[in-house]
């Protein structure tokens, strides 16, 4: 059965909803929760020799209102922007 788009929406949400909280705000991901959930998630970009540096080039570009957090909006358009991108790099091959 091929997955409804309405389907990987919840799963988006249920993703960002697993990682966010461990440091007591649910809403909300952590520097360290967001390093987790790309460890988890992006297993490939973890195996970059620059993985730190581009988890923290990543934080840094998700939080748009340098809070030091990454709010689901912000988790959503970057997701969106991130789509986009590999969308882009697959129409190249």
């Amino acid at each position: 059965m091929a997955l409804k788009l309405q389907d990987l929406m919840m799963r988006m949400i249920d993703i960002f909803n697993s990682y966010a909280g461990s440091d007591g705000d649910c809403n909300t991901l952590s520097q360290s929760e967001l390093v987790a959930l790309a460890k988890a998630e992006f297993p490939l970009l973890c195996q970059h020799e620059n993985k730190d540096q581009i988890l923290k080039g990543v934080m840094g570009s998700m939080d748009m209102d340098g809070n030091n957090k990454v709010d689901f909006k912000e988790f959503s358009i970057f997701m969106c922007a991130l789509t986009m991108a590999l969308r882009d790099s697959m129409k190249q091959k």
